[in-house]
């Protein structure tokens, strides 16, 4: 999408928060009417519920009973997910100077991933990366954010928080729909960190950086933790400048130097004597989509760069290292996340575990990421082998991108008039101040009224292309029994 409706978008952040996650509420991810009555997706809710279509058949097949109890941790357990927004693997791998990266992938396991067959939109893939299900069974289409499809398909910070309410859950980024995506849902995060934009993003991006190595360094031996850690600025640079530009590559080169002083604190903190892999930090590291190497609408649909995404796992204590995993998907994540707590799994997850891919993995000739070695060749072969879907697909896909662009960029145009409007009627300047506020709200009334209406439309268009046709099979995440209540029924042993 043009580079100026994201940095509209991003830029809605607010000051720096460090607060305990407050419910989930139905606000766009622009946060565009603060005189409006409400938030434009609250139409969404007066719209038929609509029949599930037959579930399409998974991956790999999930377990049959409605909530399957994954093999309990036997200790402390921390896990960090790091995700970069709109990040091609191939530009990772290009360029000798992203040493975090190399550095990283030489202790890991790597897969080289695609989305085809579904929409690249940031607000979609993450949230399959953050639930574990595809769009299909979401109904997550477009950028402005609702809180409805989180009470059926529960974040990894609900599962956990419901599964366990000792684990600290912590986000920490620079989209605020994340964030509010991790206020969401019957069981919220317990830390909820959002960082707006200050004199670039890369500069935005160091502050979660730094917040993240705090968290990391705070985090007791004796104590479980999942932290997600976001950043944006390759995705904004690839909005501005293109995908194929050197500003897109020098992003990916600031983000590489992150995640290296993140794994620097990792490390240090691992290294530690007397820690059980337990306590020790797992990594996961991962992008929603891709980016279109020109200047234009930057991703959202199905060109091999747009679909291109990766997944890299440094397991504590695995042997696995500098290997390739042939059959990674960002869907696995969620379900990664939740079995390595011990936390139940759903049967309704289109991901699977990423331990259980074992049978996928091919050890190159070393073990090399960087330019010139064999990890680097066999990761480039497999995004080099990345395609179109059939022409349906495609064209579904693109109806559907376009049909949620039309509210999303009216959210944006909006916002940016009724700020303009409010920061005059803050000046308390005579006359002036008091028809500016009156407009905003003006506008703000009639805009949501807009947006809702296109938004209803869209989601309407959506679900006719598949988006949120599959319902859950599992029970609300409410009705899911505690630890304690599976203690205390013999279901779970007594550690």
């Amino acid at each position: 999408m043009p580079a100026a409706a994201r940095a509209a978008a991003r830029s809605t952040g607010g000051d720096t928060v460090a607060s305990a996650a407050v419910p989930g509420s139905a606000s766009s991810a622009l946060r565009p009417f603060s005189t409006a009555p409400s938030a434009p997706v609250t139409l969404l809710s007066a719209l038929p519920v609509l029949p599930a279509a037959p579930a399409a058949a998974q991956r790999t097949a999930a377990p049959t009973a409605a909530v399957t109890a994954s093999a309990v941790a036997t200790g402390p357990t921390k896990v960090l997910l790091i995700g970069t927004d709109g990040t091609n693997l191939d530009k990772v791998l290009a360029n000798s100077a992203n040493t975090g990266f190399f550095n990283l992938m030489n202790q890991a396991v790597t897969g080289a991933t695609s989305l085809v067959g579904h929409t690249t939109l940031s607000g979609p893939s993450w949230t399959t990366i953050l639930t574990g299900v595809w769009d299909t069974k979401s109904g997550v289409f477009n950028n402005i954010f609702n809180p409805a499809p989180y009470d059926k398909w529960p974040t990894v910070f609900n599962q956990l928080e419901a599964y366990n309410r000792n684990i600290n859950t912590s986000i920490v980024a620079d989209w605020q729909y994340l964030n509010d995506l991790a206020a969401a849902g019957a069981y919220p995060a317990d830390n909820n960190f959002s960082y707006a934009s200050t004199d670039s993003w890369a500069a935005t991006d160091a502050q979660v950086v730094a917040k993240t190595i705090d968290l990391i360094n705070a985090t007791s031996a004796d104590s479980s933790s999942f932290i997600f850690s976001y950043q944006v600025q390759v995705d904004e640079q690839g909005h501005f400048f293109g995908g194929g530009s050197p500003e897109y590559a020098e992003a990916v080169t600031n983000v590489s130097n992150n995640i290296q002083s993140i794994m620097n604190a990792v490390n240090a903190y691992n290294s530690q004597p007397g820690l059980t892999d337990a306590q020790k930090w797992s990594v996961i590291v991962t992008t929603d989509h891709g980016h279109q190497q020109q200047v234009g609408f930057g991703h959202g649909f199905q060109s091999p760069t747009e679909t291109s995404s990766f997944v890299i796992f440094d397991q504590a204590g695995s042997s696995s290292n500098g290997v390739q995993n042939l059959n990674y998907s960002t869907v696995d994540v969620t379900p990664t996340i939740v079995s390595l707590f011990g936390a139940p799994s759903r049967s309704d997850f289109d991901g699977v575990s990423l331990t259980t891919l074992t049978k996928s993995i091919v050890t190159p000739a070393n073990s090399n990421a960087a330019p010139g070695g064999a990890l680097n060749q066999t990761l480039t072969d497999a995004i080099n082998s990345f395609g179109y879907p059939d022409i349906g697909t495609d064209i579904k896909l693109a109806v559907r991108t376009i049909a949620g662009a039309v509210p999303y960029f009216i959210n944006v145009a909006l916002t940016s008039v009724t700020d303009t409007l409010n920061s005059y009627a803050a000046q308390n300047i005579f006359l002036v101040s008091p028809l500016a506020a009156a407009t905003a709200f003006l506008v703000g009334l009639v805009g949501g009224a807009v947006v809702s209406t296109t938004q209803a439309v869209a989601q309407v268009i959506s679900y006719l292309t598949g988006a949120g046709s599959i319902a859950p099979t599992d029970p609300p995440l409410s009705s899911v029994p505690s630890t304690d209540a599976l203690l205390a029924a013999g279901a779970l042993p007594v550690l």
